[in-house]
């Protein structure tokens, strides 16, 4: 045997060796689900290993948590990743509240491109497009075949039905502490997410925890609310908003397609076409000369217009009320949040 046959041979033998085992971070063909931000590995129903599998959770993927802020930040996560962590945390706190497992995994399926920053476009609203999805054929099916109806799924999504995952009572739920446990791993404010879970714990529809915790989750709570008010986060998605809205104006794309475009697709277009792909470029590419004010300049320069009229402030439950959240050290310091609200004037620093 020549050193040619030989080295065949072993090759052909060490292919055939391939570990064949499930990858652990795998996203689809798997029975198991591991969420690495909260290190929680959760075994799925069918039902939702359908779900992870369509088209409108899978297409989760490919947007950017939080918006356009991407590509001068370190929040790179997308509505999936951020979708599974509240899943995880779902099925974690409650394990046999099916509805609510799935409410979780559906969630933000409604989500245009770059999450939030389209909202203001008029035709462009993640709620009404989460209504239509959850009776589309391809999700409806799912559902019913298993005997889950839509309705209850969008009541428990819409906080309609009050639960650990969405209530309209200005509590933490499990949506935001992702969102927000997210952003404070990123900023250094917090090392291990999984070491918050111990101390977390269900108050009948509500997620409790004590006076050290509560303080923590407040400052995750000023920390996210301050990024949001950022120039870095408000002029990339201010000029994005703006650049879509040009596209629509000129027939390039409709309103209506949007919301079932991937970012990616979307950049394209704003990269590809002759009234936006000079502003394009620069915004994703020389995105520091973006300038944010709250007074307007007499410099000659044109500015957009943006009014900030909503920050995310739930409080956090103090296990048995044994305290006041508003008794605690930050609490002040999320009501003077108030003043980051009105009007922002974005500008190119020519």
């Amino acid at each position: 045997m020549n050193e040619v046959e030989s080295f065949s041979e072993v090759r052909v033998e060490s292919m055939s060796n391939i570990n064949t085992d499930r990858y652990i971070a795998q996203l689809t063909g798997s029975d198991e689900l591991w969420e690495p931000l909260w290190g929680l590995k959760t075994k799925l129903t069918e039902t939702e290993s359908y779900l992870l599998n369509s088209f409108p959770v899978r297409r989760l993927h490919f947007i950017h948590h939080s918006g356009c802020s991407y590509i001068n930040t370190q929040h790179v996560a997308t509505r999936l990743q951020h979708t599974l962590g509240v899943f995880s945390l779902v099925a974690y706190y409650c394990p046999d509240w099916y509805e609510l497992r799935i409410a979780a995994l559906l969630h933000d399926i409604g989500h245009s491109p770059f999450s939030h920053v389209l909202e203001q476009i008029e035709g462009i609203d993640h709620h009404k497009r989460t209504n239509e999805l959850l009776y589309s054929p391809e999700i409806s099916d799912i559902l019913t075949k298993d005997n889950f109806e839509p309705s209850v799924i969008l009541d428990l999504i819409e906080g309609n039905t009050i639960s650990p995952l969405r209530n309209k009572d200005n509590k933490i739920h499990l949506d935001h502490l992702d969102s927000w446990v997210r952003s404070a791993q990123i900023t250094g404010l917090l090392q291990s997410p999984a070491q918050l879970l111990p101390k977390l714990e269900l108050e009948g529809n509500y997620i409790s925890t004590d006076v050290d915790t509560a303080e923590l989750l407040i400052q995750f709570i000023i920390s996210e609310a301050k990024f949001h008010c950022s120039e870095v986060n408000i002029g990339p998605n201010v000029i994005l908003k703006h650049l879509v809205s040009k596209l629509i104006d000129h027939n390039v794309v409709a309103v209506e397609a949007i919301s079932e475009m991937t970012d990616s697709r979307l950049e394209t277009l704003l990269l590809s076409c002759e009234q936006t792909k000079e502003e394009a470029n620069r915004l994703f590419y020389h995105s520091q000369e973006i300038k944010v004010s709250r007074k307007a300049e007499n410099d000659g320069s044109n500015q957009y217009s943006f009014v900030l009229n909503k920050l995310y402030l739930s409080e956090p439950v103090i296990k048995n009320g044994v305290v006041l959240v508003n008794s605690l050290t930050s609490y002040p310091m999320l009501e003077r949040l108030s003043s980051f609200l009105g009007t922002y004037l974005i500008s190119w620093n020519d």
